[in-house]
């Protein structure tokens, strides 16, 4: 059975929070992850392993945000 949702029809709001729940959960744990990355390398490593961690987080950051917000617009 399919389930159609209709976001021109009804409680708006609602509709669009459970939309952007899964995806925003998904971005906060991207940046955590880069956040704890940072630190345990800030604790361990050199300076160039900082700079590393720093640059790549930023990196992937940016190919998660843009598979996220195109794949926003497509249909499941």
């Amino acid at each position: 059975m399919e389930t159609k949702h209709d976001f021109t029809q009804g409680n708006i709001l609602k509709k669009l929070v459970l939309f952007m729940v899964p995806i925003f959960g998904t971005l906060v744990l991207q940046a955590m992850y880069g956040a704890v990355d940072l630190i345990i390398v800030g604790w361990f490593g050199t300076t160039a392993g900082i700079s590393a961690v720093s640059t790549g987080s930023n990196l992937v950051n940016l190919v998660v945000f843009t598979v996220t917000g195109l794949s926003m617009g497509s249909r499941c």
